[in-house]
């Protein structure tokens, strides 16, 4: 009878307060992970968002399905949500580089930039390879005003990584804000060479090519930018600057009057810089 009844209290014990056993919650909340996971990959994000969070729900040490939460609420924009995650995955493996690397890339995109650093670090600690870790802790580190920590991480990177783009474009930027403007252009065209389509890299070599008066340089990179953001009211005052620079004042007027049609009514005083330029022109 003793054996019988140390039998029921032991029962009694690995039963949750609703009645269910841990291992059956256990094996619903994967049931939900799995479910999750096969929505994600017919591209069903809200389905496998609902799926995944009940498996959480269910079983909050999941380690996996809190990854994969954090991945599907940044990518609905929920960055707060999606910090959280990574945050719980850290706790529950310590030791989990991807999660470290998540929640510092979360905290960079949410400009909080001193909270990135030290996850940022640890994913690099754990994972010598990961040149994602670099080129957000080096974007951290510029936002930081600390431009010359970052250089010498990013020329490292970019040296053992020579066809990632980001890492190209990130050390570029850095030697720009460093004032090291010969330097940072072939960084630029690196990463301009290495992923045409990206208008971000390509607007930032022609930022730099302006800036040292190689207008006639910069002009086509403006164009491919205003090619894909045709109101990309920057690239349009840089252009027709460039343009007046080399003297093609007709150019120069007919991108200006592009500037200020882009800008309608939001911004008057830079209207009306560009109205004067054009006076000036004709």
């Amino acid at each position: 009878m003793r054996i019988i009844r140390n039998c029921l209290v032991l029962l009694a014990l690995v039963v949750a307060f609703d009645g269910t056993r841990p291992t059956a919650r256990a094996d619903e909340a994967e049931a939900h992970y799995r479910m999750g996971l096969a929505h994600k990959k017919k591209g069903e994000d809200a389905a496998a968002l609902r799926e995944v969070e009940q498996a959480v729900k269910l079983r909050p040490e999941h380690a996996a399905a809190q990854m994969t939460l954090g991945g599907l609420r940044r990518d609905a924009g929920d960055m707060k949500g999606a910090l959280a995650a990574y945050e719980q995955c850290i706790k529950l493996s310590p030791k989990h580089a991807q999660a470290y690397a998540m929640a510092g890339a979360v905290l960079v995109r949410m400009q909080r930039y001193e909270e990135a650093l030290p996850r940022l670090q640890k994913a690099i600690e754990l994972d010598k390879s990961d040149v994602s870790s670099v080129s957000n802790m080096a974007v951290a580190l510029r936002k930081l005003n600390r431009i010359e920590e970052a250089i010498p991480m990013l020329e490292d990177a970019a040296k053992n990584n020579p066809t990632d783009a980001d890492l190209q474009n990130n050390l570029g930027v850095a030697l720009r804000k460093a004032r090291r403007y010969e330097e940072a252009i072939p960084a630029l065209q690196a990463a301009v060479k290495l992923r045409p389509e990206d208008t971000q890299s390509r607007k930032n070599l022609a930022i730099t090519l302006r800036g040292v008066e190689r207008y006639a340089d910069a002009i086509p990179h403006y164009e491919a930018v205003l090619k894909a953001t045709p109101h990309d009211t920057g690239s349009l005052y840089d252009l027709a600057n460039c343009f007046e620079k080399l003297g093609k004042n007709a150019d120069a007027v007919k991108t200006y009057q592009r500037f200020i049609d882009a800008l309608g009514d939001s911004d008057a005083e830079a209207a009306a810089r560009a109205k004067a330029r054009i006076q000036q022109l004709k």
